[in-house]
């Protein structure tokens, strides 16, 4: 799809490409230590693992790549990338359901992720603030910006994400609270069991994995960073607050 994205460009002498991206195609994985406050020039070695992450790795080398092709009208292709990261606003699917199984426990919200783990959060508006700045600035400042790789970020505090999304769902419903932490070893165990019914019952149903290893490592895994690449290159600043989001 990204291929033809690009020949689409190429043709039709479109002269700007802004990709959007993700952290997965970055990580987080568990082939190396975890990345605590990087950025967008730091070194993350390592094997992303989820499909979803090697399809956006392989996304963003080709309209790396095509940054400087020629157009069919003579002109030249300028492509810049910016990595979204867990993304919330008002309708966000994953808030939805995270409330929906609090309130199925009697408003008990329970994590999976160790005490020491950091993710970053930016609110939706945010982010598709960053994009309408980048698409202008690509025009204005194509040798600035042509090439070049930028993280989303707002104001949203770098934090345990369980502890975000209690914040989050607590201030919309005060009965939900923060419940117990799940200990990896027991999801670990409840994949694999998940894992042996799935293959006896294959001749007459297959149940969908509600969740795999490599997802489970991504939890785990402190990914985070921290930047103001975009403020230095485009002007970007949040649109909403961190108590507005």
């Amino acid at each position: 799809g990204t291929e033809n994205v690009v020949r689409a460009c190429c043709v039709l002498s479109i002269p700007y490409l802004l990709y959007t991206s993700s952290i997965a195609a970055v990580g987080p994985n568990t082939s190396c230590e975890p990345l605590l406050r990087g950025n967008e020039d730091t070194q993350y070695r390592g094997e992303v693992e989820l499909p979803y992450g090697k399809t956006k790795a392989m996304a963003e080398r080709i309209v790396l790549e095509a940054n400087g092709a020629k157009l069919s009208n003579g002109g030249t292709l300028r492509t810049c990338v910016l990595r979204a990261n867990t993304v919330y606003g008002e309708k966000a699917g994953f808030l939805q359901e995270l409330y929906l199984l609090a309130r199925a426990r009697n408003g008990v919200l329970n994590y999976l992720e160790p005490e020491d783990t950091e993710r970053n959060h930016t609110y939706v508006g945010n982010v598709a603030w960053m994009h309408v700045l980048a698409a202008r600035h690509l025009q204005l400042k194509p040798d600035l910006l042509a090439g070049q790789v930028y993280y989303c970020y707002d104001d949203t505090p770098s934090r345990k994400g369980f502890l975000l999304r209690h914040q989050l769902l607590s201030s919309a419903d005060p009965s939900v609270r923060l419940g117990s932490h799940i200990p990896y070893w027991k999801m670990w165990l409840m994949i694999q069991l998940h894992r042996v019914i799935r293959v006896i019952l294959s001749p007459f149903w297959r149940p969908q994995p509600f969740l795999n290893v490599p997802l489970l490592n991504t939890i785990v895994t402190t990914f985070s960073f921290e930047t103001d690449k975009a403020s230095r290159h485009f002007g970007y600043k949040p649109l909403f607050t961190w108590q507005e989001s």
